[in-house]
């Protein structure tokens, strides 16, 4: 027997249908005009195959469903005939909207207090970034029915303000995960109601949200100190030395940070940062005109897993900068190769070269190294969402630089770069696999990994074969 929801006896009242006047039938007849979010759920393939017979199969299968000498059909039909629509499984609701899209969970959990109590309890997941204008209102309105989420995502909302921000921490108190990209109407009020509701994140992405200051994140920080990967970029008050002294006093475990645009960092700020957060992997500078050469030298030499560096726009920098990188990766070979401080396996080493951050990283804005967004400006840091994840997790041991930005570097020379290339087999200039980045610098146009020299001279040996044949 094939069982599906109908509306009840009054089947020409269409309009005026509600969930709770759904009942288990044997009607096999979908109602017509229906796009309600039940039957986008619980109508199958089965039913659509019915429905699309000639009209005699139909008349017979219903008889045989009917027929006399089928009682044990019709005393399951009796049985189920009193079974609602809301005794449906919570796992399988779970699974069902876990195939969805984002706004049909969210209209899901307002169907009743069963399937409500369901989604708060088995969706951990969600993302508002399909939102308009309207986007503050919403969060508001459903933030209490996800308790138990863990990430969220709010990206390029722009209407969002502080007031849906101060209600959500107050119910997602579990929230490690929070994506508030161009949030232009927060300010430091949300701040501190994520300091004081969401302890647990690990993951912030604040990139673009100008109206956030430096006050408003001492007090984010003080509080979150499981902070692993935060993204800065464009938060020109937010951005400043104490900001870089409290993430190294209360956050240790930081992991990725992104300071592009912070124009007020200086040296005494990375110094601190560098000192107090040694398990750093990924840092973006780019656009901090006032750090100098001893900013490099300190994150080499503390920071001995970094293997992204973005200093775009740095032109303060000199070839010491770059002879600090080679020296560090050096000192670093030599322990491993000589036994002392050995951090991972002999298989583990091998890894090396093979690792590479995949061909379709080339991105676009530097706040690309925290927040995974695509563009296609190559002057940033050439890291997106998959090249991080892969830094990150894939390779929790990796020693050296695998990704370098020194565009618009404009005092650095050539043999330095190209020693600095050299140094480390996984940076590459050629198009394919390029994590070199030294656009902006026509003295660096010489500068070519080992992949780029054997090309020109494949395409050589071809254009002498070819004037051979010729002649």
């Amino acid at each position: 027997m094939r069982a599906i929801f109908d509306y009840g006896s009054d089947r020409r009242n269409i309009e005026n249908r509600h969930p709770s006047n759904l009942v288990l039938c044997e009607k096999l007849e979908r109602p017509p005009h229906d796009s309600s979010l039940l039957s986008q759920f619980f109508w199958g393939p089965e039913d659509e195959e019915m429905e699309s017979r000639p009209p005699e199969k139909k008349r017979c299968r219903r008889r045989w469903m009917r027929g006399s000498g089928n009682s044990g059909v019709e005393q399951t039909t009796s049985e189920n005939s009193n079974t609602n629509w809301h005794d449906l499984p919570m796992e399988l609701l779970v699974r069902i909207l876990s195939l969805v899209d984002n706004r049909t969970v969210v209209t899901a959990s307002g169907v009743c207090r069963g399937w409500r109590d369901s989604v708060g309890q088995g969706i951990h997941e969600l993302s508002f970034s399909w939102c308009g204008i309207r986007v503050s209102n919403l969060v508001q309105s459903v933030a209490p029915r996800f308790p138990r989420l863990r990430s969220c995502r709010l990206k390029r909302c722009s209407y969002l303000d502080d007031a849906a921000i101060q209600i959500a921490s107050t119910h997602w108190h579990g929230l490690k995960a929070l994506e508030l990209s161009y949030g232009i109407k927060l300010s430091d009020a949300a701040m501190y109601a994520l300091a004081n509701g969401c302890p647990m994140l690990e993951k912030l992405d604040l990139s673009g949200c100008k109206g956030i200051t430096e006050a408003g994140l001492l007090a984010l920080v003080q509080r979150c100190n499981n902070l692993r990967h935060l993204n800065l970029w464009g938060c020109y008050d937010a951005g400043t030395d104490k900001v870089l002294q409290a993430l190294a006093m209360h956050c240790k475990g930081l992991q990725s940070l992104n300071l592009g645009l912070c124009e007020y960092v200086t040296d005494k700020g990375i110094v601190a940062f560098a000192r107090g957060c040694p398990d750093l992997r990924v840092i973006d500078l780019c656009g901090c005109k006032l750090i100098t050469d001893q900013s490099v030298v300190f994150l080499s030499d503390k920071c001995l897993h970094l293997c992204a560096l973005g200093l775009s726009t740095c032109k303060n920098l000199t070839d010491l900068a770059m002879y600090t990188l080679i020296k560090t990766k050096a000192a670093t070979t030599s322990q491993h190769t000589t036994g002392k401080r050995k951090r991972f396996s002999g298989k583990s080493v091998g890894m090396t070269s093979d690792f590479r951050v995949p061909r379709h990283r080339i991105c676009a804005t530097s706040s690309c190294s925290s927040s995974g967004s695509t563009c296609s400006d190559a002057s940033k840091l050439p890291i997106k969402r998959e090249g991080l994840d892969t830094l990150l997790e894939e390779n929790p041991n990796q020693h050296g630089l695998v990704c370098l930005n020194v565009s618009h570097c404009d005092s650095l020379s050539a043999q330095a770069v190209q020693a600095v290339c050299d140094a480390f087999p996984d940076l590459h200039t050629c198009a394919e696999l390029q994590s070199l980045v030294t656009s902006g610098c026509l003295n660096l146009t010489s500068v070519d990994c080992i992949c780029a020299v054997e090309a020109r001279m494949e395409r050589s040996k071809k254009e002498r074969r070819v004037l051979f044949a010729l002649g």
